[in-house]
């Protein structure tokens, strides 16, 4: 059994076992949080066995630690609010799970170049990123949530700089891209070495 399979078992029993406790003790909201959480730990799983796409194991680790981060801790329990750079280092972190994504995709197609698998698995990353920032503006404008920080009385501006010209929307929303195509350029750098 290698580190993936031993990592995301743990991290499952550990959900279900969340998901059971806050059912118990009534808390419907972060149970809902772990269960999403639980659900998507199975993507990797159904991308293999239905479309023979195999994520490495280092983008399938990052790809379980980035739902983790973002939907039970960072939403779920607050993390975003709670620490200053916790958005900023989801996002570098999928940025790299993004391209091993797009590398796994990519080496689908017969007789791609080295280059042409890293320009598309870069493109894709921040094309998911994209998909990403779309889905927390329209769960931020038909929930009335605050994922992108453009709320007028938000409560968390903790890592949106006083002196910013620009609404704290669209500097949280740069920041974000900034760090997930910081993330994308460094992993294809040592992807060009392990292709």
């Amino acid at each position: 059994m290698n580190f993936f399979n031993v990592y995301v078992n743990i991290v499952r029993v550990l959900l279900v076992i969340a998901f059971i406790y806050y059912i118990y003790k009534h808390n419907l909201k972060l149970a809902r949080f772990v269960g999403i959480v639980l659900i998507l730990t199975f993507l990797t799983l159904l991308l293999d066995s239905v479309f023979d796409i195999k994520i490495d194991a280092v983008g399938s680790v990052l790809y379980i630690t980035i739902i983790l981060m973002g939907i039970y801790l960072g939403s779920g329990l607050k993390f975003y609010d709670k620490f200053p750079w916790w958005d900023l280092v989801l996002h570098f972190i999928a940025g790299i799970s993004f391209v091993s994504f797009g590398v796994a995709f990519a080496q689908k197609a017969d007789d791609l170049s080295k280059f042409a698998i890293l320009f598309f698995s870069l493109t894709f990353s921040v094309f998911l990123h994209t998909l990403w920032e779309i889905t927390e503006y329209l769960v931020d404008r038909f929930s009335k949530s605050d994922h992108q920080r453009w709320q007028k009385a938000s409560s968390s501006r903790n890592h949106i700089s006083e002196k910013a010209v620009q609404p704290a929307g669209l500097v949280d929303t740069m920041h974000d891209t900034i760090a997930c195509m910081v993330g994308a350029i460094l992993a294809c750098a040592v992807w060009w070495f392990v292709l």
